[in-house]
């Protein structure tokens, strides 16, 4: 679980978001305008999306090692041209590897989980790593805040703990061996009354949560007219929140699969609603940020759990096909919600993005998803 989470937090919280702290530090560095860093940043998800892909393809056939040690090879060689970049094409292609990363390392870790613990601890296990992204932000902001103007040494640096967490992965994974199933992919697979709201859930949490990750920063700096640094720590306070993701199997468990995702929304959306209602005011920002952190983390790991039971005979398989539907709302709402800010402000925009999640609530898993000893695990869609 630990090698799990740390690969996650090196490749998204440093890989990924990385690039969004240390946005400020890069346009005046290399002189690069918003629609060049913007091409950029989509060039990010799309390496991400076909990495998910190629993931979830060949995760049974080469074995959970192989992948997150690419993986993790990625995020290393990504982060270190991005802190030797000198322009625009360097740049690119630096963001483009690292990006890449944390598409291939976390659906593999559904096969090892399924493979090596059994089955009343897979869900906390899930969990913990689905939690690493929490720990890759907590970390990554402190550095962009230190380092944030020898931005080269702040990738230097992810790039460091990167290859650590890489190595610790590599030595964990070693005897895991290829989980060859003798199920094949299918459309039913992602198109039947079982797996079709788990995809189109996180396709919506996908889309209405691309709105905080992009533009919060932006709204508590612009409408909220507080500095950039005061603004920086408004994902430093999600990243702490996210950890409480964590404990997302044992509240499956507690409380049932449903009502801890109605919660979950509920919050998520109550974040939205609070930071456009006052982005000035820490008031409302903390409690916002505080919300989303733990909320997001808490719907994107039970969803992991929700996905290891529908795609029982595939596990990594189904986690990258849910990962998919993520990145691709993530690569999409930025784009509407940018449109929309034009057109009505930024508020208006992030009160789109708390409908859209809040329709999740019509998409909540229907069947039983606490593990039960005398229960074996359901099969595929």
């Amino acid at each position: 679980m630990s090698a799990g989470a740390g690969v996650v937090a090196v490749t998204f919280g440093l890989a990924r978001y990385g690039y969004g702290l240390l946005l400020p530090d890069l346009r005046a560095a290399l002189q690069l305008d918003s629609a060049a860093l913007g091409f950029i940043a989509t060039g990010s998800f799309a390496a991400y999306l076909a990495a998910t892909v190629t993931s979830g393809l060949l995760a049974a056939r080469l074995g959970p090692r192989l992948l997150v040690v690419t993986g993790g090879a990625l995020a290393v060689l990504g982060m270190l041209i991005v802190a030797a970049a000198d322009g625009a094409v360097a740049l690119a292609a630096g963001i483009l590897v690292a990006g890449a990363s944390s598409g291939l390392v976390y659906p593999p870790f559904a096969d090892a989980v399924a493979h090596e613990l059994p089955a009343r601890a897979r869900g906390r296990a899930l969990a913990i790593i689905s939690s690493g992204t929490g720990w890759g932000v907590l970390v990554s902001v402190p550095i962009a805040l230190a380092l944030g103007a020898s931005w080269r040494l702040a990738w230097v640096a992810f790039a460091v703990l990167a290859l650590l967490a890489t190595l610790w992965a590599a030595r964990v994974l070693r005897d895991m061996p290829a989980r060859h199933s003798a199920e094949r992919l299918r459309l039913s697979w992602f198109a039947c009354p079982r797996s079709g709201p788990l995809l189109a859930g996180a396709l919506l949490i996908g889309l209405g949560s691309s709105v905080y990750w992009t533009f919060a920063v932006d709204l508590v700096a612009g409408e909220g007219a507080m500095s950039a640094s005061a603004a920086r720590l408004v994902l430093a306070v999600v990243g702490a929140a996210s950890l409480i993701g964590a404990f997302s199997g044992d509240l499956v468990e507690r409380l049932g699969a449903r009502p801890t995702m109605l919660a979950g929304t509920l919050a998520l959306s109550a974040s939205f609603v609070l930071i456009a209602a006052a982005p000035g005011s820490w008031l409302a920002v903390l409690p916002s940020a505080l919300l989303f952190g733990a909320a997001y983390n808490v719907l994107i790991a039970v969803d992991a759990i929700w996905s290891s039971r529908v795609f029982a005979g595939r596990p990594g398989t189904g986690l990258a096909a849910v990962m998919f539907m993520l990145a691709t709302g993530l690569l999409a709402g930025p784009a509407a919600a940018g449109v929309a800010a034009t057109a009505l402000g930024l508020p208006a925009a992030f009160l789109g993005g708390a409908v859209v999640v809040a329709a999740t609530v019509f998409l909540l898993p229907r069947e039983e998803l606490r593990q039960r000893p005398a229960l074996s695990a359901a099969g595929t869609g």
